[in-house]
């Protein structure tokens, strides 16, 4: 009687369960003597400052967040809206126009394109 594939799989493989791997003692002392150098090596963790406040406003969604609303100020800031300044100005009770660019009309003057 022959035994098909599948009973010699079988033996095989209660063969291979019966003896467990055991590592030797010469190799457990090289595993051990490696773990402990690597965390000796180890550097120490470094703290910075953009770190610590990323992590304590939320991660880099509210830094993004922030940015967008940093931005969005400042383009406030630079051409508010018509709404805004009329607010502004009911608010305070006067208008008041910052120039930022002196006299720009030189810049675009035809006599000033060299060519």
């Amino acid at each position: 009687m022959t035994k098909s594939e599948d009973q010699m799989l079988d033996d095989l493989f209660a063969l291979g369960r019966g003896t467990a791997p055991v590592p030797s003692d010469d190799l457990m002392a090289r595993i051990l003597h490696d773990a402990t150098m690597a965390r000796a090596v180890e550097p120490a963790p470094k703290f910075s400052l953009w770190a610590g406040f990323r992590d304590m406003v939320g991660g880099w969604p509210a830094v993004g967040g922030l940015a967008m609303a940093g931005v969005t100020g400042v383009w406030f800031g630079i051409a508010p809206p018509t709404s805004v300044a009329s607010f502004a100005s009911d608010l305070i009770g006067t208008s008041v126009t910052v120039d930022l660019f002196d006299d720009t009309s030189s810049f675009f003057a035809e006599a000033s394109i060299d060519g």
